[in-house]
């Protein structure tokens, strides 16, 4: 709707110029431009509401100022008006409404409250009317009566100063990133411009006839400003971006200085003479201001290199020696990356630079939705987690953080490893989930062992009776042993939930394993040898004995358990500092990552469910972390396994007099 009413505007105001020159120029067509450019811009504040909206209204008063003009120019008067007519006055007041108009927009700009900018734009507008002075004006001024010479000078200069700040407009951005919004009105200004300054040079004004292609200068003002105002591009002000830098300013300043030469040389050429002092006080000013902004612009410029230069310094350490990876780039091309990255993947900066991201990043509908609504605009940044692909093959989990300019399409990728973190996350719920079926685990313990208490109880009642026969007294004996077994799995329940009552005292673990010799070797089979090895020095340590003689029996099966075709076990037993150490170590078949990651699950086993209840490894857990300990394992497949349990050494000190029963409850 705004896009079409902009250039049907446009199209009309064409052809409604077409008109008036093809007619003769019709007076109240005319004076219909001033009005309906006016209204136009209203308009266009109305549907657009740009930024800023007061600005685009004092416009609008400009050109209604500029329609009412024409209706008195043309109405006030029979044939040719005179010169100055009753409509100067509107006139020069709407040029001075459109300079503040200007000034407002460019005002309310990125970088438009620099006012030295304003003064260079005004320096080189005025060298331009110095140029126009020596070409038109310099015997006009001296003709004419007071009035006459008055009007002449206030519409050049307020027209000068209308360029300045069209000029001034055109220094806040590169070409690049005008929108068709801001060109329509930066045509509109000059227009107006060149139109006035035929309108108010005495020899061209006496030959003004309305209707000529003349004035197509205003006309096309009026309708250009209407354009702008209504085009959907005027939404975002006249401007996309900010201040340039000071070089376009330089350059101006010195074509200001050469416009005075040129003045002189176009004043010899019309007039065969130089009025020389004119020309010597313009010039010498305007040297003296030139050099000295020069030196401000080029000290500024070095003020800029110098804090550019400390910024790509600060940016090169941050880049460089981050722990994090960093892709830069464009159009998804990882043009740029910093050593991290490249150690993390295993790709130098040059390999990287001829990749796309999806070649070393696994698929993803996640982030490759995410990736989309980037590509789209709909969105500037996300962050999401994402697999990585490194040179070898091997894939590396990451957290990825995108963010994109919009305008340029520059692309800045912050890449986490976040393995170790993943890691710690799968031990922290693989903890949680231990702690939750421990809870369970006791809390079915203490009431199974309760039940258990009474058939055995009452097992023994019938036994000691003496009523029973031969048959039935074989079935209660059955059911007294199986529910010792049941006690049994009661008390590895307890264990491994670490709720069992410690009957703890000082041990020496030597002992433990020494006193067990023989009931291991019949545990583990004539086609297993047994080693074992004593350190020097007593291994004391605070414990349950029936507790550790269960860990070491429970590791002595497990082992036999990996050594179906025979082989070696030992155990050895020493001091590490503050710690009690007891290895078990096999050659049997081994285990691979997986399984290790999961034998200390309960009810996990890698036997059939007939000969294992896999609590066996839970249990040993259970029991060595209520005593204080922890239990390590080193294991591959076909390369035998080793259990490395750790328990605090008892502090003489601290012990107390006589063993004291004790229960750890998480």
């Amino acid at each position: 709707m705004r896009l079409s009413s902009a250039w049907a505007f446009l199209l009309t105001g064409g052809i409604l110029c077409a008109a008036y020159l093809a007619t003769g120029g019709p007076h109240l067509l005319y004076e219909l431009f001033g009005i309906g450019s006016a209204a136009a811009v209203v308009a266009g504040v109305r549907l657009n509401r740009p930024r800023p909206q007061g600005p685009w209204l004092v416009l609008a008063l400009g050109a209604l100022l500029m329609g009412l003009g024409d209706i008195v120019y043309f109405s006030a008067y029979s044939g040719t008006p005179p010169f100055p007519s009753l409509a100067d006055p509107i006139y020069i007041a709407a040029d001075l409404t459109y300079v503040l108009g200007m000034a407002l927009l460019v005002s309310r700009s990125a970088g438009g409250r620099d006012l030295y900018s304003y003064v260079d734009a005004l320096v080189f507008s005025f060298g331009i009317g110095i140029l126009l002075w020596a070409a038109f004006f310099t015997d006009a001024l001296g003709s004419g009566s007071d009035l006459q010479r008055a009007v002449s000078i206030a519409y050049p200069a307020i027209d000068l100063i209308l360029l300045a700040t069209l000029i001034r407009v055109l220094l806040l951005d590169g070409l690049g990133r005008r929108t068709i919004s801001y060109v329509s009105l930066c045509g509109s200004v000059l227009l107006l411009v060149l139109a006035d300054a035929w309108y108010v040079v005495p020899e061209l004004t006496s030959r003004y006839v309305a209707g000529s292609w003349v004035d197509l200068g205003w006309l096309g003002s009026y309708t250009l400003l209407g354009f702008a105002a209504l085009h959907p591009s005027a939404r975002a002000g006249i401007l996309k971006r900010g201040e340039r830098i000071p070089t376009g300013r330089v350059i101006l300043l010195g074509v200001s200085l050469v416009l005075v030469s040129i003045a002189a040389l176009v004043q010899k050429l019309v007039l065969g003479y130089v009025d020389i002092y004119p020309f010597a006080i313009f010039g010498a000013l305007m040297a003296i201001f030139v050099t000295v902004r020069v030196s401000g612009l080029v000290f500024a410029l070095e003020r800029t290199r110098l804090e550019a230069l400390q910024s790509e310094r600060r940016f090169r350490m941050i880049f460089e020696r981050a722990p994090l990876g960093i892709s830069v780039g464009r159009d998804g091309m990882m043009s740029e990356t910093n050593p991290a990255l490249q150690q993390l993947l295993g790709y130098t900066g040059a390999e990287l630079a001829q990749l796309h991201y999806t070649e070393v990043t696994d698929p993803d509908e996640t982030w490759l939705q995410l990736q989309t609504e980037l590509d789209q605009g709909s969105r500037d940044a996300f962050a999401v987690g994402k697999g990585y692909v490194r040179k070898d093959g091997t894939t590396v989990d990451t957290h990825v953080h995108v963010a994109l300019d919009l305008e340029d399409g520059l692309g800045i990728s912050l890449i986490e490893d976040v393995t170790g973190r993943r890691e710690l996350e799968d031990q922290l719920r693989q903890a949680q989930k231990m702690d939750s079926i421990g809870k369970l685990a006791g809390g079915i313990a203490h009431d199974f062992n309760n039940l258990m208490t009474a058939v055995i109880g009452y097992s023994d009642l019938l036994l000691g009776s003496g009523t029973s026969g031969e048959e039935d007294r074989a079935r209660v004996e059955a059911i007294r042993d199986s529910a010792l077994r049941a006690s049994d799995l009661t008390r590895q329940l307890l264990a491994f939930s670490r709720r069992q009552i410690l009957q703890t005292q000082d041990i020496d673990l030597r002992d433990v394993v020494t006193n067990m010799d023989t009931l291991l070797k019949r545990l583990i089979g004539e086609n297993i040898r047994l080693r074992t090895f004593m350190g020097a020095k007593p291994v004391t340590v605070r414990a349950d004995q029936t507790q550790l003689e269960q860990v070491v029996m429970n590791l002595a099966v497990n082992a036999r358990d990996a050594m179906p075709d025979g082989g070696l076990l030992t155990i050895v037993v020493l001091t590490d500092g503050d710690s009690a150490v007891l290895f078990v170590t096999d050659d049997g078949v081994g285990m691979d990552l997986e399984t290790q990651s999961r034998i200390f699950e309960p009810f996990f086993t890698t036997k059939p469910l007939v000969e294992s209840s896999g609590l066996g490894l839970s249990t040993v857990h259970g029991i060595v972390g209520q005593s204080g300990g922890s239990v390590e394992v080193d294991s591959a497949p076909g390369q035998g396994t080793t259990f490395s349990i750790r328990l605090p050494l008892a502090q003489e000190s601290e012990l107390p007099d006589e063993p004291t029963n004790a229960i750890l409850v998480d």
